[in-house]
C-alpha cells in the first residue's frame, strides 16, 4: 500500500486538474546521491532538488503484484557528455561499473500548480539496478523490486567453519567507515594493479573493495583480489586507466576464519562460524 499525506488524498479526491512530475533517485554503492526529474522545471521538495538539466529518463509501466514476483522497472536513460557525475561523463559512469547495485527511487509530484509541491511526493516504485545495456547515447537500466532479496539459499544459517555473517553488516556490526583507508594512485599502476602509499601489512585489504573518489574512475568500486605494501590487485580490471594523484577509499576485506576475526578486528565475540566442526566426509 503506497502512504500519502492527508492533504495530498483530499487533493486527489477533489481536484479539477493535476500536474505531476517524475523524479528519480539514484543512491549509488559509494553514497552518492543524484536526483533527476523529467520535468520541464527543477523540483523541489523536503530540501532535496530534482534536476531537470540532466540526463533524459523515459520509463516503462510497472506493475505491483501481490504475491512474490520480482516487479520491474525499464529505464532508458539519454545521457549527453556534459551530464557528469563526479566529474565522469554519465554513459561512461555507467560503464566503469559506478551504477552496479545502485538504488533507485521512483517518485511522483502531484502538484495543483508547476512547481507546487506542498501536497508531498508519493513513492511509486524502489529497487536495485541489474542488467545494464550501455551503447554511445544511452544506458538500459533494468531495475528490479526489492522481492530479489528472496532469492538467497535455504537454510539461512549454516553449520560451517567459516562466519556466515557479511563484513560490517548488522550480525558483524562493525562499522565500515572505522576501517576506511586514502590514499591516491601512483606513477605505474595499470588497469588491473593500483601503486599507491598504502603501508598495512601484506594481506591486509585481501578480499576487500577500493572506491575511487576522483578521476576517470570515480564513484567505481573494484574488490581487492591481494594486497602488499604500496601494490593492490584488482579482482577485475579497470575499464578507464586512472591518472597519478586520483584519490580512493580502500577498506580491508574478511576470509571469514576466526583467526581474522579475532585478529584483523578484535572482534570474535560476533564470530558466527563453527571452527571445530569436523568435515562432512570424516563425520560418522
Amino acid at each position: 500500500m503506497k502512504s500519502a499525506s492527508a492533504e495530498l488524498k483530499t487533493f486527489l479526491a477533489t481536484a479539477q486538474q493535476i500536474v505531476r512530475a517524475d523524479l528519480y533517485t539514484l543512491t549509488l554503492q559509494s553514497g552518492l546521491v543524484l536526483r533527476y526529474t523529467s520535468f520541464d522545471w527543477d523540483i523541489s521538495f523536503g530540501g532535496n532538488t530534482w534536476l531537470h538539466t540532466g540526463p533524459l529518463f523515459e520509463r516503462s509501466s510497472w506493475k505491483l503484484t501481490g504475491g512474490v514476483q520480482v516487479d520491474q522497472l525499464k529505464l532508458i536513460v539519454w545521457a549527453r557528455p556534459t551530464d557528469l557525475v563526479s566529474g565522469v561523463p554519465f554513459l561512461q559512469a555507467c560503464r566503469n561499473g559506478a551504477f552496479d547495485r545502485a538504488k533507485v527511487s521512483l517518485d511522483f509530484a502531484l502538484m495543483a500548480t508547476p512547481l507546487d509541491t506542498t501536497k508531498g511526493l508519493v513513492n511509486v516504485f524502489y529497487g536495485t539496478v541489474g542488467d545494464m545495456d550501455v551503447s554511445r547515447t544511452t544506458c538500459k537500466m533494468n531495475v528490479n523490486s526489492d522481492l530479489e532479496l528472496l532469492n538467497i539459499q535455504m537454510p539461512r544459517n549454516l553449520y560451517q567453519p567459516g562466519c556466515i555473517h557479511t563484513l560490517y553488516d548488522s550480525g558483524c556490526t562493525l562499522l565500515k567507515t572505522n576501517f576506511d583507508e586514502f590514499s591516491t594512485v601512483a606513477a605505474g599502476s595499470t588497469l588491473s594493479q593500483i601503486n599507491c602509499g598504502l603501508a598495512q601489512a601484506t594481506g591486509y585489504f585481501d578480499l576487500g573493495t577500493v572506491t575511487f573518489t576522483s578521476g576517470p574512475n570515480a564513484n567505481v568500486v573494484r574488490s581487492v583480489k591481494s594486497y602488499t605494501p604500496g601494490i593492490l590487485i584488482l579482482s577485475q580490471p579497470l575499464i578507464q586507466a586512472c591518472n597519478v594523484g586520483d584519490a580512493f577509499t580502500a577498506f580491508p576485506g574478511c576470509d571469514k576464519l576466526q583467526a581474522t576475526c579475532s585478529g584483523k578486528f578484535n572482534n570474535l565475540v560476533n564470530f558466527k562460524g563453527f571452527p571445530f566442526i569436523p568435515l562432512p566426509e570424516t563425520a560418522a
